[in-house]
């Protein structure tokens, strides 16, 4: 089923017009979204992403042996332990393996991101149910600054939530890391991040798996979100149509596809964005950029109305991404502070209507 939303005006526009069209976008989405809630299938209930508190697991496996290798094609043996709301103490069979690219080299980071794999067979009744393979966060090095990093690329997963349903669901971890070889333990902060595959089931989508795609295909509403979206937080690394060597399209973006063949973008992937700006990351090539903090817009070029409506999403959500960026939980309150400055330059860009031509419309692709 497609929905028609309210017809949006100009970028620049100040008028009631455009203010009554931000109220009726506003109560057509909080429409869309009870019905999506009461159309949902118990079938899809996902315990583990049902709550924001922290989730505190222990993970057992040859951990250092896998930092080690950093071998994509080995799965370790371990297991998954935590305290069950239902059951109480808890431990699952797991399979552990290496995942990315730029974080799994080994001068980035000292511990490999990881897939964790669990078995369909033990998982039901348990908090993991309805979980097949989870993509773990890890924390990049032991230092301090390397825990922030995780708070603020959570964040950002968090503030595609909600601009959009069609958006992966996350779960913050406190994880303990034992070694089953003898190596000892570590405990950092990490997070889980939902399977796209499941996220395009529930969606009634499948993943694109092809190495490269259409652009006529792309939905533009979508696709405009999206790349607004990159723009906030500073990412210019992604392709909505081209993969990395070796992987499928698209290069830090998923593609859902939908019975009628039109693709979804799903971003993923933070670490390199200016909104976490990790000392590792580095600009993107062959773009001018100088430094990750510095914004370019790199969506398509599109009828302006679909821009506009884009804004819209992010002007009506403003407060909702402020709260998540003032969240002290995670980050430092100097660390929120200078995040805070520097989602308020968006909100500049976004307020200005000379500058969202010259800086947005202009630049498109």
């Amino acid at each position: 089923m497609r929905f028609r939303l309210p017809e949006p005006v100009s970028v620049w526009s100040s008028s009631d017009k455009h203010r009554d069209f931000l109220k009726e976008f506003d109560a057509m989405s909080r429409l869309l979204l009870t019905i999506g809630l009461l159309f949902s299938s118990s079938v899809f209930a996902a315990p583990l992403f049902d709550s924001d508190e922290l989730l505190a697991i222990s993970l057992s496996g040859p951990f250092e042996l896998i930092d080690r290798e950093r071998d994509k094609e080995k799965e370790y043996v371990g297991s998954l332990s935590y305290n069950d709301p239902e059951r109480g103490p808890t431990t699952l069979d797991a399979k552990f393996s290496v995942r990315g690219n730029f974080r799994l080299r080994k001068d980035i980071c000292s511990h490999a991101q990881l897939w964790v794999n669990l078995k369909k067979s033990q998982v039901k009744g348990t908090l993991f149910a309805k979980q097949d393979k989870l993509k773990l966060v890890v924390q990049c090095k032991d230092s301090d600054r390397y825990a922030e990093y995780i708070g603020r690329e959570q964040q950002a997963y968090q503030i595609f939530q909600t601009l959009s349903d069609l958006s992966l669901d996350t779960r913050m971890l406190k994880v303990t890391y034992a070694d089953s070889d003898g190596g000892g333990s570590r405990e950092q902060l990490g997070f889980f991040i939902q399977h796209q595959d499941r996220l395009a089931k529930q969606n009634d989508m499948t993943v694109y798996k092809e190495i490269k795609a259409d652009k006529a295909r792309l939905d533009p509403d979508r696709s405009a979100l999206v790349a607004l979206f990159m723009y906030l937080v500073s990412n210019t690394d992604y392709s909505f149509i081209a993969a990395a060597p070796g992987e499928t399209c698209c290069h830090n973006i998923k593609l859902l596809e939908a019975e009628d063949g039109v693709l979804y973008p799903l971003p993923y992937d933070y670490d390199s964005t200016g909104f976490v700006n990790t000392s590792y990351a580095e600009p993107a090539g062959g773009i001018g950029q100088s430094n990750v903090k510095q914004r370019m817009y790199r969506g398509y070029c599109g009828p302006e109305e679909v821009t506009a409506q884009a804004i819209a999403v992010l002007q009506l959500k403003r407060d909702t991404i402020d709260a998540i960026v003032a969240d002290t939980t995670y980050v430092s309150a100097k660390s929120a502070k200078r995040t805070q400055k520097y989602v308020d330059k968006f909100y500049a860009v976004l307020d200005n209507p000379k500058k969202v031509r010259r800086e947005i419309i202009e630049e498109c692709r």
